[in-house]
């Protein structure tokens, strides 16, 4: 019976290191998620890491645990970064991070799976002593609880980290990077530090206080690499928020010129309507006189100066200009550009901030149709009316944006640090008014949607 034991006992640690070498793997493909979008890159970076890792365990010589799990990290990572080439920096943190979160997962594991075996065995080898049968089974519910522990702990730590770290889609600095990885490189080197002290004689030396110390020192570890991303972040969102107002500082200057753009054009206007009184004088002189042929002549050069373009009414004259402007900047794009837009005669002194909706809206509508084969360009901004919501839709086709669930879809221009705000902008400008936006991106067609409640 004993042999029997020996054997599945065996067999059991083998499968409790497949176990949770699996468990690692699911987890960093978890860990991995809001960082790329593309599976299969996710799922190879997990592969690759479990790969490496029972390569290694069942490999005959023996291996230091430090580093044989800093190889997988590493290997893994090296295939990450191939297949995602991009943010090189961050990279670098988040193998770091990982991990420490790898070695935390293992320790806290590790100590809350002694005292439930501590606890239990006793139990189970007393009940089950003659029945060899039931032991084995006890046994394979201890490798499935083990291995639900570790699954939950990493759970719970990765879902607290990508909680905390909000920049996921920033560029990250090498110097950011060292900055945030020193809490993890310092928390791996302690907690071998302790394994050391923990190891010491136990004829000398009461190891029972160590359970105690060990938790606190992991916990404190955790919480100290969460704490510095925590920092981070809001070191983060002052600079957008700096970035933001100035950008809002130099749309406003630029609103400043749409509106001397405004007067002068309606200046032309009234200009225009002068010559007209002097065109139709004219013409009633030449119909009157029968000169025929001279008047279609004259008729026909005043409608050539004047123009076959009705140009945009929307109702408000800053808004008119916006709306002009961007439409020729449309065409000059072999963009078709459709608008039924009506400004809401109830929003009082509320020009500024329609401006800059319209402006961002439209300027990314642009930009993004612009990419798009030349027969599938276009544009529409509308705008309806329902009770106290006044509702501006956008939508113009697209080549693909990526949309993640409750976030702005991430600035395409590689100077990411100085752009991107354009969405944000709006948001803000929208929530001004107690409104919101929503955004849908299908089959190629971008909508925008931006709800303004008015008094």
């Amino acid at each position: 019976m004993y042999d029997y034991l020996e054997i599945y006992t065996d067999i059991s640690l083998t499968l409790t290191m497949i176990i949770t070498i699996l468990v690692y793997s699911v987890g960093l493909m978890q860990f991995l998620r809001p960082f790329t979008k593309s599976r299969p890159s996710r799922y190879l970076t997990g592969l690759t890491y479990a790969a490496i890792m029972l390569t290694m365990f069942f490999l005959p010589q023996e291996f230091n645990n430090l580093l044989a799990y800093g190889a997988g990290v590493v290997g893994a990572f090296a295939v990450f970064t191939l297949l995602d080439r991009r943010n090189y920096a961050q990279k670098l943190f988040l193998a770091f991070s990982f991990f420490s979160i790898r070695w935390l997962t293992a320790a806290v594991g590790t100590s809350i799976w002694l005292k439930v075996y501590g606890w239990t065995c006793g139990f189970v080898i007393d009940t089950f002593m003659f029945e060899p049968e039931k032991q084995v089974a006890a046994y394979i519910v201890y490798d499935a609880v083990e291995g639900c522990i570790m699954a939950g702990i990493m759970l719970l730590l990765i879902t607290i980290f990508h909680k905390v770290y909000v920049s996921k889609n920033e560029k990250m600095s090498v110097k950011e990077a060292l900055l945030l990885m020193l809490p993890s490189v310092a928390g791996v080197f302690n907690y071998r530090l302790l394994l050391y002290f923990n190891s010491i004689d136990t004829r000398e030396i009461n190891i029972s206080p160590y359970d105690l110390v060990s938790f606190a020192f992991y916990l404190v570890s955790y919480t100290t690499l969460v704490a510095v991303i925590w920092f981070y972040e809001q070191i983060k969102a002052a600079q957008r928020k700096e970035k933001e107002n100035a950008m809002l500082v130099i749309q406003t200057d630029n609103i400043r010129d749409y509106i001397s753009g405004a007067e002068s054009l309606y200046r032309d206007i009234r200009a225009v309507r002068h010559d007209m009184r002097n065109h139709l004088a004219v013409l009633e002189s030449l119909h009157e006189r029968g000169e025929n042929e001279a008047f279609e002549s004259y008729l026909r050069e005043a409608r050539a100066r004047i123009g076959n373009d009705p140009g945009i009414n929307s109702g408000d004259p800053v808004t008119d200009v916006i709306l002009s402007e961007k439409q020729s900047e449309a065409a000059k794009h072999g963009i078709t550009f459709d608008c039924d837009f009506h400004y809401p005669s109830d929003l009082k002194d509320g020009a500024l901030d329609m401006s800059i909706i319209l402006n961002n809206a439209l300027n990314n509508a642009i930009e993004a149709a612009e990419k798009c084969p030349e027969n599938e360009r276009n544009i529409a901004i509308t705008s309806s009316r329902k009770k106290n919501a006044f509702i501006i839709t956008v939508t113009n086709s697209c080549a693909g944006v990526e949309l993640a669930d409750g976030e702005l879809p991430a600035t395409t221009k590689s100077d990411s640090e100085n752009h991107g705000f354009g969405l944000l902008n709006i948001k803000n400008t929208a929530e001004k008014y107690g409104g919101g936006v929503e955004i849908n991106s299908n089959d190629g067609v971008f909508t925008l949607t931006v709800m303004l409640m008015l008094q």
